[in-house]
């Protein structure tokens, strides 16, 4: 028997963990083309071309109360580059991310009566996944 524990997958961003977490699906990560582009010819023949974009997409699901909103907004404003990654320590264990990182837009917020769900979308240059 497999277990999981959704305690056992962090976010690490430029050292700092992001905290704050919704309930329910709380991380989602994509690369943001296929590997490879495929060409079909009329007869039938089949070729395929690299290819060579890196970039993915890491999408963070966080409480309206989490204090990694004021950091994950001071990204946003910055120019600068970041480190993130995404590790899943549980069974069949993996490592997301790169380097070369930026907030894609700052969050929309929304305001109500109950704790919202504020979502940060994270373009990655060298987008990479690593099943350890």
């Amino acid at each position: 028997m497999e277990n999981y524990d959704a305690r056992d997958v962090s976010v690490i961003i430029n050292g700092t963990y992001i905290t704050g977490f919704s309930e329910g699906s709380f991380i989602s990560t994509e690369k943001d083309e296929e590997n490879y582009i495929t060409h079909v010819g009329a007869k039938g023949e089949v070729a395929r071309a690299r290819n060579a974009n890196p970039l993915g997409t890491i999408t963070l699901e966080l409480k309206s109360t989490s204090p990694s909103n004021g950091f994950l907004n001071q990204l946003a404003k910055s120019k600068d580059l970041f480190e993130i990654e995404v590790i899943d320590a549980n069974e069949n264990a993996k490592k997301i991310g790169g380097s070369e990182a930026w907030v894609e837009v700052p969050a929309p917020l929304n305001f109500s009566n109950e704790i919202e769900t504020i979502e940060w979308t994270i373009k990655v240059a060298d987008y990479t996944v690593d099943i350890l």
